[in-house]
């Protein structure tokens, strides 16, 4: 067994590779064999040459996982006979903010002569279980819904003039510039209209009220905190079966609402529109209130992440739902 600049050298380029998305690249990178494996951090798994284009990155997505900048932080390779193995760390800072640092342990062989990834395992450093994220600019749909809410009606509809304690949800579409660009107006119209008309179904299902929608975003208000996590459940399995393009980031925070001359947004509410705003297409985001609230054995959540909202203080514990 030995130290392996070859090896390194693979590896570095497969880094490069999939951050630049260059499928071409990964491709040859790739082993040909059946037996080729990724595996991620959750229960992502994919075979053989189905395992080539998630290792691609987020091949044909909005720019929710585009990367800004990255840089390797180190690399060890090693290699013995035909067989090669490797770990590294890359730290990459994506377009919308966000830093991490992804980890990867490879396995390689030689291929005509050529080293090639066999199994490739990725995974996030958690350090404590947490991730910090910079904090992220609200989109200019929820900016907007949150400068509209000044009527005060979801809290009376939820509990009259009074103190109350509520769960807040917010959703917005990810790329709808994009997707109405392709659509028409028309289609896009149509779609979002329908989209609308299924989600405030599956909230008034679960007991809640549709505050308002505005755009392509929208805002919901529950009495529970498991109301409104079911709610969000159902709504990102719904768009999953769909498959109709459409991905929302979804965010939800329980907290008290205080309406005062009329204005109904509070603390509560523009947490719950911030926390939404740092959730990734297809993601729903928790607050750590909202989190602690409901039945650990009903919903299943990543490990937690730490995060700035931007405007409020502090850093801030999230949980990824798992839907």
């Amino acid at each position: 067994m030995k130290k392996s600049a070859e090896v390194e050298s693979v590896v570095r380029r497969f880094l490069e590779a999939r951050v630049a998305m260059d499928m071409e690249a990964m491709r040859s990178l790739h082993s040909g064999s059946e037996h080729l494996r990724l595996i991620g951090s959750d229960d992502t798994w994919w075979d053989g040459q189905d395992a080539v284009v998630p290792a691609g990155g987020s091949i044909g997505e909005p720019d929710d996982w585009a990367v800004a900048e990255s840089r390797i932080l180190r690399i060890e390779a090693f290699e013995d006979g035909s067989v090669g193995w490797a770990a590294a760390e890359q730290e990459r800072t994506l377009v919308r903010g966000q830093i991490f640092v992804l980890r990867a342990t490879m396995v390689l062989r030689l291929e005509a002569s050529v080293w090639r990834v066999i199994q490739l395992h990725f995974s996030v450093a958690v350090p404590d279980d947490e991730v910090i994220f910079e904090p992220v600019n609200l989109p200019q749909t929820l900016t907007n819904l949150l400068s509209s809410l000044d009527d005060g009606a979801a809290h009376e509809a939820m509990s009259g003039p009074e103190l109350a304690t509520a769960t807040v949800m917010f959703t917005d579409v990810v790329a709808s510039t994009e997707l109405s660009e392709s659509m028409g107006d028309e289609k896009w119209s149509r779609a979002i209209f329908d989209h609308f008309q299924s989600v405030n179904a599956i909230v008034e299902d679960q007991g809640g009220l549709q505050v308002k929608t505005l755009g392509d975003g929208g805002m919901y208000a529950f009495h529970s905190a498991t109301a409104g996590v079911r709610a969000a459940v159902a709504i990102q399995r719904l768009l999953k079966d769909e498959d109709d393009g459409l991905r929302l980031r979804i965010g939800l925070h329980t907290g008290d609402l205080v309406p005062g001359d009329g204005d109904f947004v509070g603390l509560t509410v523009n947490k719950a529109a911030r926390i939404a705003a740092t959730a990734m297409g297809g993601q729903t985001l928790v607050s750590s209130t909202t989190q602690a609230m409901v039945r650990p054995d009903e919903f299943a959540f990543e490990l937690p992440i730490r995060a700035e909202l931007k405007g409020l203080d502090g850093v801030h514990t999230l949980h990824s739902l798992r839907s």
